[in-house]
């Protein structure tokens, strides 16, 4: 937040006419770091820091109090006179209106921490007798196409613009009179609350303590989960071991009786399978028989591919001998075809050997002519090197030569450069002497023009002001914002009674349109009761469930057997009845399916009803939470008109005598209303219009009066600087005319050191020359070490040439003997070939004779027949499986038959004693037992056992739940209802940054003192280290100790809070009177560099000499003689 502008009108002894202003951004203000509030006691220092409190706050340091606070009038007993009576409290701040003043504002221009520029506003006025209501409002300030603009906003959101609310802010930002102790001296609540609202963190605290609360709540919710878990399991636990024993003997006792029942069960199923096992085989030797004549019809189908399966088996060994015979003359002709490629190859590597010889002779004498010449060019290139070693020792004589040469050239170029240049200075001499005489002329003629023409502006400034603060005499300006106002008030009593009225109407009709929808509603329900007692769905049910019980003792497997084993004329061994109407199945089925339908029917008709039911009670419970809702709201309703007649009874009597309850006769007066709030906006805008301009025109002659002794000021400065550059000017010429003789000197002798640097590097020139001619007719253009390395080059790359010739001879000559070997193998592997076949060709044929002369084949073969099995492609596998497949199919067949049928032979002999209807008909008898008791008795006590173990698994969870719960009940209550404790123990730990951040600024002022925090609390003390570090409480500092300990809190509490809120001003009231004049000014120092370290401009209100004198910037405060008024002046101006 940075404060820019400070508007402030009849506050206390500040009665200016036109108001003060203060620009906390430009001017002098703007460019200081520090400045002070100066002036004489009573004279108005306070009200600049009472007027931003009261424009952001509506309260301020002297004036506490806010609406809603106790009214703190004095008590007067007895009869108060009349000007008692109208009497504000001594703390409201409506006090600080100047007296005999109808009006004064406040109005504070500032930049938000979100970097938008806020205007906010203050206004008090005196009507007649009485102070009226504060108003306060909150403007936008903006640009829109070049021009200002502002948009209301809600003054109620200045705190969250700002970030502090009215406490914290005159502990942070504006450090008042009587205040500059207070978070030294403050409760604990109020530390840690102002801390958090420092750091920015109470949502996070509260998010916390809500957290913590939950986990609780969690917990809590958890363990009382498995408590009722536990509870219901410990319900099904058998009370005492004698009960449990009772259960057990009963139990063993009926499952003895049931595995007796079960044991006979058993042998009669097992004699009544030996009937369902013989017919099974019966079916089981049909099926097989038919299976056994398949599986040989489709073996007899399949005969002639049988016998070309045994010819081709028979023949196996004869295709071999025809197959590897046929192999034998295809690798021959293979190997043929590869001797012919081998031979060719051989004639190709013996003529490519015949030309490789005749290569290598000539690299042989190739290689023998090179080393003759290297023998030949020996001497010659020995002479050479020496000559060429006399040449680098010349030719580095000729490069010192020529450097020589080059340093002495560039000697004399830069002696005639120096003579060059100092002709030339002397002509810039003499015309910079010549323009700085003419430009000292020209500037006292424009200085003297320009000096009349100020004097001039500032006699037409002054005209013009005193014109238009002459029209402004005779205006009355509260006369006119009385006129504005009661305009404006008469225009707000109409808006509201408009809105009154218009309410009163609507309201009227929404209680009489909810009367009636109640009615309806209430007479709906009423039915709807009676629909509901119409219902029997209670009776429907005990029929259902004794219709049920009967269908099931009908249907029972018991019931079923004794059914069957009654016979009409027989009497029945229950009832004793010879007639058994249902002891045949089918007309007893049709009985069944009848009561089967019958419930079937009963639980549609149940069904429907719950339906209806539920359906009704659904409707109701709408139009009962339709009732309450419509209930609520009449009473609203009833409630709001009321408070609405009161506000009609309670509006202003003031203009408003007479007024209709017609809304449409209200709205008619608008419009007349609303053109005399113009009128006298016009004529107040009117009035301020000119105002602005008297105000504007006064800026304007103050500006041209210092405009004019700006200028001299700067007139003189300039005469003074040309009379300097004249006098440099001439200076310079003398200088420069003093060094031409010398340079003229040192030219010559330059040119003479470079005439002989030229003769001697020309000598060694050619000398150079005559050891290159030498070194040329020995060798000619070469290098004598290139050329020997040349040379030897050339004869060892013909000696290398020579050997590597002789290699790829080398690998020809192995190449062909290699390809001989080939060829002599291959010939050898053909006759192997040939061998083979010949050999084949004639077991084939001893073969076929054998096998034409066993009578036993019924055919002869020849070998052709041969030939034609190997190339037959009969799938022959295939034709070998399915006759082994289906030779295994009449084997299994056959066996599966003869099995069974024996198997029957043996089943037949173990046939038992009673018939199937006999067995039938006791097995019958024996599932018709009930085990109904038994059953119940194991599931009472599998309940007692699940129960036992579940509650044993149950505990542990139940301990760990339990012990959650009391843990995060200790942690809730640790932190308190709200958190509170952890939030103090939290800002604990501020406090300690808090106290480190004060100790670096108190350390600025006095090394003596030193803050420490009470471990483990938000109670803070003092070290005094010229005390041996006695540690003292807050409350036995003396005025100037306690002045320089809270300044450092306050300037710590401003760093700290630099953290989340940025703050660039900070004032300061007072206080500064305890202190020595050592120690005061190592405080202005310190607050000095407070814009700096944290970028905060500081303002200073103290009666101190050394305060004035060390602080240059300077708001004073000038008192107007003896009247009690003051005035506003910024020093310097």
């Amino acid at each position: 937040m940075k404060f820019i502008k400070l508007e402030i009108l009849n506050l206390a002894s500040l009665d200016r006419e036109e108001g003060e202003t203060i620009h906390f951004t430009s001017g002098a203000l703007g460019e200081s770091n520090i400045f002070s509030i100066v002036g004489p006691t009573g004279s108005g220092k306070s009200t600049i820091l009472d007027a931003i409190c009261l424009a952001l706050y509506n309260r301020a340091p002297r004036y506490p109090r806010k609406k809603g606070d106790r009214n703190q009038n004095i008590e007067i007993y007895g009869t108060p006179e009349e000007g008692e009576r109208n009497r504000l409290a001594p703390t409201d701040s409506r006090n600080i209106l100047t007296r005999g003043r109808k009006e004064g504002y406040s109005k504070l221009t500032f930049r938000a921490n979100n970097g938008l520029v806020y205007r906010a506003e203050w206004y008090v006025r005196f009507q007649r007798v009485k102070y009226e209501n504060v108003r306060t409002a909150l403007y936008l300030l903006g640009s829109k196409e070049g021009r200002p603009t502002e948009e209301e906003a809600d003054w109620n959101t200045l705190p969250v613009l700002i970030g502090l609310d009215y406490d914290q802010f005159l502990r942070t930002v504006l450090i008042a009179q009587g205040s500059f102790a207070n978070f030294l001296t403050a409760k604990e609540n109020e530390r840690y609350e102002l801390l958090e609202k420092l750091i920015g963190c109470e949502e996070q605290y509260a998010l916390i303590a809500a957290g913590i609360k939950q986990q609780r709540d969690l917990a809590q919710q958890a363990y009382q989960a498995v408590t009722a878990d536990f509870a219901a399991f410990e319900k099904d636990l058998i009370g005492s071991e004698e009960e449990l024993q009772l259960l057990a003997d009963r139990i063993k006792q009926l499952e003895e009786g049931d595995r007796k029942a079960k044991a006979e069960l058993s042998a009669v199923t097992e004699a009544l399978a030996w009937y369902v096992a013989d017919d099974q085989q019966r079916r089981n030797i049909a099926r097989y028989e038919e299976a056994f004549f398949g599986a040989r019809q489709r073996l007899d189908a399949i005969k002639g591919d049988v016998e070309r399966l045994r010819l081709h088996d028979a023949t196996l060994p004869a295709v071999d001998l025809y197959k590897a015979m046929r192999t034998a003359e295809r690798n021959r002709a293979r190997m043929g075809t590869e001797l012919e490629r081998i031979t060719k190859q051989r004639t190709e590597k013996e003529q490519l050997l015949e030309a490789e010889n005749r290569r290598l002779a000539d690299l042989t004498q190739m290689a023998a002519g090179a080393g003759k010449e290297v023998e030949q060019m020996k001497p010659h290139i020995d002479r050479a090197r020496i000559i060429k070693g006399e040449l680098a020792a010349a030719s580095l004589s000729v490069k010192e030569k020529q450097e020589a040469q080059t340093v002495a050239e560039k000697a004399i170029q830069k002696a005639d450069q120096q003579v060059a240049d100092n002709a030339a200075a002397i002509v810039k001499a003499q015309r910079k002497q010549k323009k700085a005489e003419e430009s000292l002329t020209v500037l006292r003629k424009e200085v003297e023009a320009r000096s009349g023409q100020l004097a001039a502006a500032v006699e037409t400034a002054t005209a013009a002001y005193e014109k238009e603060r002459g029209k402004a005499d005779g205006m009355d300006a509260l006369a006119l914002q009385e006129a504005k106002s009661t305009a404006e008030h008469r225009q707000h009593n109409l808006k509201e009674a408009i809105r009154i009225r218009r309410a009163t109407t609507t309201n009227q009709q929404k209680l009489d349109k909810g009367a009636e929808t109640i009615a309806t509603l209430s007479d709906r329900n009423k039915a709807i009761e009676a629909s509901i007692a119409q219902l029997t769905i209670e009776k429907l049910s005990e029929e259902l469930e004794t219709l049920r019980k009967t269908h099931t003792l009908m249907t029972s497997d018991h019931w079923e057997a004794h059914r069957a084993g009654l016979e009409e004329g027989a009497a029945c061994p229950l009832c004793g009845s010879t007639h058994h109407p249902y002891h045949d199945q089918q007309v007893f089925a049709s009985v069944v399916n009848e009561f089967t339908q019958l419930i079937e029917d009963k639980q549609r008709t149940l069904e429907t009803q719950r339906t209806e039911k539920e359906k009704l009670n659904r409707e109701k419970g709408l139009n009962e939470g339709r009732l309450k809702t419509l209930n609520d709201n009449a009473r609203l309703l009833t409630d709001e008109q009321g408070r609405l007649e009161k506000e009609w009874g309670e509006l202003p009597t003031q203009g408003t005598t007479g007024w209709s309850e017609d809304v449409e006769e209200l709205l008619s007066m608008q419009e007349t209303v609303a053109e005399a709030v113009v009128k006298a906006s016009k004529a107040l805008a009117d009035y301020n219009t000119l105002v602005k301009e008297i105000d504007r025109l006064r800026q304007a002659k103050d500006l041209a009066t210092e405009a004019q002794g700006k200028y001299q000021q700067q007139a003189d400065q300039q005469v003074k600087k040309a009379e300097n550059l004249c006098a440099e000017a001439q200076a310079s010429l003398l200088t420069e005319r003093g060094k031409t003789d010398n340079l003229v000197k040192q030219q010559e002798e330059k040119r003479q050191a470079l005439q002989q640097a030229t003769a001697a590097w020309e000598k060694a020139v050619a000398e150079v020359r005559e050891k290159e001619a030498a070194i040329k007719a020995e060798i000619g253009e070469m290098d004598p070490n290139a050329l020997e390395q040349r040379l030897t080059k050339a004869k060892a790359e013909a000696d290398e040439a020579v050997v590597k010739q002789g290699e790829v001879i080398g690998k020809i000559r192995e190449a062909i003997t290699g390809l001989v070997g080939r060829m002599e193998t291959m010939a050898k592997e053909m006759d192997n070939e040939q061998k083979q076949h010949d050999h084949a060709r004639q077991q084939l044929a001893d073969w076929i004779t054998a096998y034409n002369e066993d009578s036993s084949h019924p055919t002869l073969l020849s070998l052709d027949d041969i030939a034609r099995l190997y190339a037959a492609t009969d799938p022959w596998e295939e034709i070998r499986e399915r006759l082994q497949r289906l030779t295994e199919d009449l084997t299994k067949t056959e066996t599966t038959l003869q099995n069974e049928r024996r198997t029957n032979i043996e089943h037949q002999q173990k046939r038992p004693d009673r018939d199937k209807e006999v067995l039938l008909a006791r097995k019958a008898e024996l599932e018709g037992l009930s085990s109904t008791e038994l059953t119940d008795a194991k599931a009472r006590m599998q309940r007692h056992e699940t129960a036992k173990q579940r509650m044993g698994a149950l505990f542990e969870k139940r301990q760990e739940a339990e012990q959650r719960k009391v843990e995060w009940e200790q942690i809730a209550d640790a932190i308190g209802s709200e958190g509170r404790t952890l939030r103090k123990i939290a800002q604990c730990y501020t406090l300690r940054f808090l106290i480190e951040h004060a100790n670096v600024e108190i350390r600025k002022f006095n090394s003596r003192y030193e803050l420490m925090q009470v471990k483990n609390s938000l109670g803070i003390r003092v070290i005094d280290h010229d005390r041996a570090d006695d540690v003292r409480d807050t409350t036995s500092l003396s005025g100037g100790e306690t002045f320089i300990v809270s300044l450092g809190l306050a300037l710590g509490l401003s760093a700290l809070s630099s953290r989340n809120l940025s703050f660039e001003n900070l004032f300061i009231d007072e206080g500064f009177g305890t202190l020595d004049p050592d120690t005061l000014s190592t405080v202005i120092d310190a607050l000095a560099m407070l814009q700096s370290s944290q970028g905060k401009k500081v303002g200073v209100i103290s009666h101190t000499d050394t305060m004035s004198e060390r602080i240059t910037t300077q708001i004073r405060i000038v008192k107007n003689g003896n009247t009690g008024s003051s005035h506003i002046e910024i020093y310097p101006q």
